[in-house]
């Protein structure tokens, strides 16, 4: 139940990271935003409360081409490291994927290639409380018991009729173990 940063400064965080990473990459990279999502952490990393929420934007790189990917995913690494980040997932050559942590403040970036040569740059928030607090639980009043009548009695269940092992395939249970 710990404060963390306000929704808003997660959201200006990531957008920050992006920008830093991306000042890492040369002159003719664009940027197009590709998705940007409030997501609840419903199985938060660091085992904590619900009602948190990660933030995260992730942008298409433009105005590159695929065979200088490579190059970009040294200097986006170099800029990780020098900021605070630590490579946690590194699948080149194989996939042209890599993740990282900054273990600072728990903010994750990712850099991605695809065959069909798109580079996705992303940046996610740890677990953030909307205000940066949790909320206020409402109290509840419980409403007065209505005074009732005494219940009935349960009256015993009739037992059903033993089984021949023989029988046993051959009887209805939805009936009370009546044999076909």
């Amino acid at each position: 139940m710990n404060p963390t940063i306000t929704e808003n400064e997660a959201r200006d965080q990531v957008e920050d990271y992006v920008r830093g990473a991306f000042s890492a990459l040369p002159t003719p990279a664009g940027r197009e935003l590709f998705s940007r999502n409030r997501s609840e952490c419903t199985d938060p990393t660091d085992n904590g409360p619900a009602g948190r929420f990660e933030i995260s934007a992730t942008y298409e790189v433009t105005g590159l081409e695929p065979d200088t990917f490579k190059a970009q995913f040294e200097a986006v690494v170099k800029w990780w490291q020098g900021h605070g980040f630590t490579v946690l997932t590194d699948r080149r050559p194989t996939d042209q994927y890599v993740f990282a942590r900054n273990e600072r403040d728990g903010f994750d970036m990712s850099l991605q290639a695809n065959e069909l040569g798109k580079l996705y740059l992303g940046a996610t928030s740890p677990c953030v409380w909307p205000k940066g607090t949790p909320e206020a639980e409402a109290v509840v009043e419980e409403p007065e018991p209505e005074v009732a009548e005494a219940p009935e009695p349960e009256r015993p269940r009739p037992r059903r009729a033993p089984v021949d092992d023989e029988d046993f395939g051959q009887t209805s249970w939805s009936d009370g173990g009546a044999a076909f």
